[in-house]
């Protein structure tokens, strides 16, 4: 995205970004043949002054500011309520962008688009240069990856590392698209799009690098020298899989030297648990016995009701709490 484009929430005042928005909204809902009230486009032409421009360009557009904003931002609460799901932000993000003139509009609608259809076609570019090279082969990438040696090592991490940015611009350019079509595209996230890129040649790399294709069992169903290729690729498109291949060596690691005595620690610590507890009932069942016996013992020349009926609700208490 364009600088420009990046900071005109920061640098509009909030009169004329409502204007920009209720007007790109307006042109939205026109264009996917929406049916805009004629008050909503009074209410927004309303605002426009124009200022002539004296070398002949375009005039100049003002806000006038002796209306009451009030009108404006009822317009703008119709409007988004019509378009939706999208959302103004995105909508005028767009509507701006139509107005970019650049060479490289044709590859996306946004800058951000733009940027990962380049990196795309350099990925692809590389990857066929690299397979059609002497140095990738089925054969040699079957072969350990540290084997090689000089220009023929270089070329084989080139070529996992374009395969895994064809794996992340491709996870990129299809959940940025996604959004734009729904026209909910927040330009505040487009950092987060190219940490997922980096992490994803990253973790394609490395997935290309530590596994083996005779760890994976594939039944004939791959060909020789393409699983190390897959990988990357895999790895680009979800940096997940990396985290998750990770997390699971770090935990076989650690239960080469904590699984046993945790196993022990948990093992006697249910034993004890288990004890505690036979002990509590033998010690209600003593006491129990106990009590009844002593209410047996009562004669009727005692006269103690009360007595009795206390000991009958220990009794009872004891019974309903074992």
């Amino acid at each position: 995205m364009s600088d420009k484009n990046t900071n005109f929430y920061a640098d509009t005042n909030l009169r004329y970004q409502i204007y920009m928005e209720c007007i790109s909204m307006a042109r939205y809902a026109l264009a996917k043949g929406k049916s805009v009230p004629a008050d909503s486009i009074k209410n927004i032409e309303a605002f426009e002054s124009y200022i002539p421009a004296e070398d002949g360009g375009d005039d100049l557009l003002q806000i006038r500011r002796e209306i009451d904003i009030t009108i404006l931002i009822d317009t703008h609460n119709s409007l988004a309520r019509l378009i939706e799901p999208a959302v103004p932000k995105t909508v005028l993000l767009l509507d701006r962008e139509q107005k970019n003139k650049t060479m490289l509009k044709f590859l996306g609608a946004i800058s951000l688009v733009r940027q990962l259809m380049l990196m795309a076609i350099i990925s692809l570019i590389i990857f066929i240069a690299l397979l059609s090279s002497p140095y990738i082969n089925g054969t040699k990438l079957e072969q350990d990856v540290l084997s090689a040696n000089g220009i023929e090592q270089f070329a084989r991490l080139i070529f996992y590392i374009s395969a895994a940015g064809l794996g992340a611009s491709f996870a990129a350019l299809y959940k940025v698209h996604d959004y734009i079509s729904k026209g909910t595209y927040d330009p505040a996230y487009q950092a987060s799009y190219w940490i997922h890129f980096l992490l994803g040649l990253i973790a394609g790399l490395l997935l290309a690098v530590l596994i083996s294709e005779q760890s994976i069992q594939t039944d004939g169903v791959l060909s020789k020298g393409v699983i190390r290729p897959l990988l990357a690729i895999l790895g680009g498109f979800s940096a997940d899989l990396l985290y998750t291949f990770l997390n699971r060596m770090v935990e076989t690691f650690k239960s080469l030297f904590a699984g046993s005595t945790q196993t022990i620690l948990d093992a006697k610590t249910l034993e004890a648990k288990s004890k505690l507890a036979n002990l509590e009932v033998d010690v209600r069942m003593k006491l129990a016995q106990s009590l009844m016996e002593m209410q047996q013992k009562i004669g009727a020349e005692t006269d103690s009701e009360q007595v009795k009926q206390q000991i009958s609700d220990i009794l009872n208490n004891l019974v309903k709490s074992k």
